[in-house]
């Protein structure tokens, strides 16, 4: 019987295939104690099996940096400062001394210790952190345990691979052409393992807890890693419509017309912005194969999660150029960065906090440490030249004062540049606060990017990190469409580029309202903008607009979704669409 389990949605794209579990395979080590005779020994084993296990983390950041780069690259570094860690190291060798116990029995008890520590962090960031404890607790047990070679085996055929945990180490051997999906029991989207599904380009859903019971080796599984929904046993008319959405997909993707950028209309000569969500500059090349025009969100944030020490204005300038000049012809929208909530680099003393999507996070953060956000500020407006093709784009601002803050600082870099450049300043509209006042702060803005996202989790109360509330979590209800419609029209009022960078434009019936209440300008995952932009060539902006009606009328407003996809219906791509079920 089918079956819908939800995630949240970590690596976007579909995938249909049998379930094959992945399970760790190390044996807790026995309580086994030692005599006098033999700490030295002891000592020298766990130092062994340490080394050893140090080793294997840097060979397999090697073949990371080879295949995908030195951001992904970075991943792996906070395990590797962990092995050498003096409180791990320390904190073993004195059980080993004091309470006569095995290697095994000691590097466990400490690594146990660290691990309830960082689960009172509190810290979702932080306690991204267990999975690379898992990493090293595998490795070096699997070494005291007599192991030459890393025992974890994977599947050879391909099937979606399901795991209780997707550590960083065991993500960074996928092979796409095996690992056709990935299902996770815990996890964000921010987590490392997350990280390295996207820029492998396996769709991923992570955070389905103790849903995980229900799927068996063999299950077949409907894996969409955009929306974070998963089918169990989907039904032949569900797997019909895959397979037609995967075959119209591998078409656009074989249309070599596509793969520059191109400008699109709708029937009704509408001109459309099709851009690119990056997260780091390896995403450059996904983003041209696909015909991006330029970079609509560039999230900054590689550049400081897991990391001990701030980035150099000389590393973020480069990594910045990087993106630019593989848009010559485009404009790049740099987001800074967007720490704090889920986000937090290991350089910063951050307290823990109840709510943390809701606490120090992003300007806040920025705001309250100049010296870090003036780097930043610095190295892109080098990196933007004297093209003037790096827009700066602000998150989660609640207020005209961050505006006017970052405003003159931004004045005085450009001041301290010795240069008369003035930098496209925009803000993320992600909170309902700034959605209601842009008629206030639109006179400091040059333009606005819609973010669809965290907007509906804090206009409608539900944490989109939470699996369990995922149905709740509607772009589309009547309050979050009234909002768009706002947004628009004061944008419009305020002279204001407007963008959106949000999910809610790979979704078609999302892009139809979208389009009829007046955007223009979208920006997406790179896999999404071939299916998209065939879309927006079958629509016609007027009837949609028609559709939308009035949305501050209750009964439009109710019956809004139903009127798009009657539209839609007439498109031979929505059927089989990647989100229209």
């Amino acid at each position: 019987m089918t079956e819908v389990i939800l995630g949240i949605g970590a690596s976007p794209g579909r995938a249909l295939g049998e379930a094959r579990r992945v399970r760790w395979r190390v044996a807790p080590p026995p309580h086994r104690t030692i005599e006098p005779s033999e700490i030295s020994s002891e000592i020298e084993r766990f130092e062994e099996a340490r080394v050893w296990a140090r080793e294997r983390v840097r060979e397999t950041r090697e073949r990371a940096a080879a295949a995908l780069g030195e951001v992904e690259a970075n991943i792996f570094d906070p395990q590797i400062l962990m092995l050498d860690d003096p409180d791990l190291i320390d904190g073993t060798v004195r059980y080993v001394r004091e309470n006569l116990l095995s290697a095994e029995r000691a590097f466990d008890w400490r690594l146990t210790e660290l691990r309830i520590a960082i689960l009172d962090a509190a810290h979702l960031i932080i306690v991204d952190r267990l999975a690379d404890l898992q990493d090293i607790r595998f490795r070096v047990l699997a070494r005291l345990a007599g192991h030459e070679e890393d025992p974890l085996s994977l599947p050879t055929e391909p099937s979606v691979l399901v795991f209780e945990d997707l550590t960083p180490s065991l993500a960074v051997r996928l092979d796409p052409a095996i690992a056709l999906g990935l299902v996770s029991a815990v996890g964000s989207r921010t987590a490392h393992s997350a990280v390295l599904a996207r820029s492998l380009g396996i769709p991923a859903v992570v955070g389905v807890g103790s849903e995980l019971a229900r799927i068996e080796d063999g299950h077949r599984l409907l894996v969409d890693g955009g929306t974070g929904r998963l089918i169990v046993d989907p039904s032949e008319r569900e797997v019909d419509a895959h397979r037609k959405m995967a075959r119209r997909l591998s078409e656009l993707d074989r249309d070599e017309r596509l793969h520059e950028p191109t400008p699109v209309h709708t029937i009704d000569g509408q001109r459309v912005f099709l851009r690119a969500n990056i997260d780091q500059p390896h995403d450059v090349a996904a983003a041209r194969r696909v015909g991006a025009e330029g970079v609509g969100l560039f999230r900054s944030e590689f550049l400081v999660i897991g990391r001990r020490v701030i980035p150099s204005e000389e590393e973020q300038y480069d990594a910045y150029r990087q993106v630019i000049d593989g848009f010559p012809d485009h404009r790049v929208t740099l987001r800074t960065f967007d720490i704090g909530g889920d986000k937090f680099p290991l350089f910063l003393d951050m307290p823990p906090e109840e709510n943390p999507y809701l606490g120090w996070r992003a300007i806040r953060v920025c705001l309250d440490l100049p010296d870090l956000f003036r780097n930043q500020l610095q190295a892109a407006i080098r990196a933007g030249g004297i093209e003037r093709r790096m827009r700066l784009l602000i998150p989660f601002v609640t207020s005209e004062e961050e505006i006017l803050r970052t405003r003159a600082l931004l004045e005085e870099v450009v001041e301290d540049t010795g240069t008369d450049r003035r930098v496209p300043l925009g803000v993320m509209v992600e909170t309902p606060a700034l959605a209601d006042t842009l008629d206030v702060v639109g006179r400091h803005l040059d333009f606005i990017s819609l973010g669809t996202n965290d907007l509906t989790q804090y206009s409608l109360a539900v944490d989109r990190g939470n699996a369990r509330l995922q149905h709740l979590a509607d772009p589309l209800h009547p309050a979050m469409v009234r909002m768009y419609a706002r947004v628009i029209e004061s944008a419009s009022d305020a002279e204001l580029d407007v963008g959106m960078c949000g999910d809610l434009a790979a979704d078609p019936v999302g892009l139809g309202v979208l389009l009829g209440l007046g955007y223009r300008d979208f920006s997406l995952a790179p896999r999404s903008i071939p299916e998209v932009r065939d879309l927006i060539r079958q629509l016609t902006v007027a009837d949609l607009a028609t559709a939308c009606g009035d949305v501050a009328d209750r009964e439009q407003v109710g019956g809004l979704r139903g009127r798009i996809r009657d539209v839609l219906s007439d498109s031979s791509l929505f059927e089989t669409s990647s989100l229209s079920g």
